[in-house]
């Protein structure tokens, strides 16, 4: 490992810690009253410290459809370990993410996660799970959440779309509140899940328009998940053909 991807590794974990003990410290002074303020602050320096010392520049376009004080579920394609750093960057106020149950056993990090009102899903326990996303879905009533979620669950190993699960689709059942996509291009190639550090460069996010879950049922999620994974299909590939062309350009300027 090279002296820059040690320092990388070893920096990420001192400012994640850092920031996890300075967060967990104000929560609990404050007896977690301004929470609802506090929290999204903290992952947001988190998130934007992380991608700093990496060296990856982000674009966000489409901002404003995460920005409504209503309750939202937002979905995000998860290719890579950059794809936590990232969302926590555009986290905005009244946010949370779902995660899985292990992170609250990562020192330090999963109890400033719990204090910052992280929803801990068990992936290995169904029932387990649809029980913490009827709590999210009163969390999410009473405080106007958005929620940020991975339809795939975990991280793709390819550049393709992991098949997507069904507890956002639930979680849209039971709250009633729309899903808006978040769709993450170059993450993948700057930190694929084979690597321990990052490569910098930059990472595009285009976050779609709200769809409306309105009529959706247990018998027609398999439906919403296809539309909504092919959205996600289609959006990525004209994402990377945009970043094709930008990169031809300056070329064929020099040619020209």
């Amino acid at each position: 490992m090279s002296v820059r991807r040690f320092w990388q590794l070893l920096a990420s974990w001192i400012c994640g810690i850092g920031i996890g003990i300075v967060g967990s410290t104000i929560t609990l002074l404050t007896f977690g009253v301004f929470a609802r303020t506090l929290s999204p602050w903290i992952v947001r320096t988190w998130g934007k410290s992380m991608l700093r010392l990496a060296r990856v520049t982000v674009s966000v376009e489409g901002a404003e459809h995460l920005s409504s004080d209503t309750m939202k579920i937002a979905t995000f394609n998860h290719g890579s370990l950059l794809d936590s750093f990232l969302i926590a960057s555009i986290m905005p106020r009244g946010s949370v993410a779902a995660v899985k149950r292990e992170m609250f056993y990562y020192p330090i990090l999963g109890f400033t996660m719990y204090l910052c009102g992280f929803v801990f899903l068990d992936r290995r326990n169904s029932a387990r799970s649809r029980r913490q996303m009827a709590a999210a879905c009163k969390r999410m009533a009473r405080d106007r959440l958005t929620v940020f979620i991975s339809p795939e669950g975990t991280r793709a190993h390819t550049h393709e779309l992991l098949p997507f699960k069904k507890g956002a689709f639930f979680l849209a059942i039971d709250s009633g509140a729309p899903i808006v996509p978040v769709v993450i291009e170059g993450a993948f190639d700057l930190h694929p899940p084979s690597r321990w550090t990052t490569n910098p460069g930059h990472v595009r996010i285009r976050v779609l328009p709200a769809r409306p879950m309105v009529g959706l049922s247990a018998e027609t999620i398999p439906a919403e998940i296809e539309s909504l994974r092919e959205v996600y299909t289609s959006e990525l590939a004209a994402m990377r053909a945009e970043r094709g062309r930008s990169a031809l350009a300056p070329a064929a300027l020099a040619v020209g």
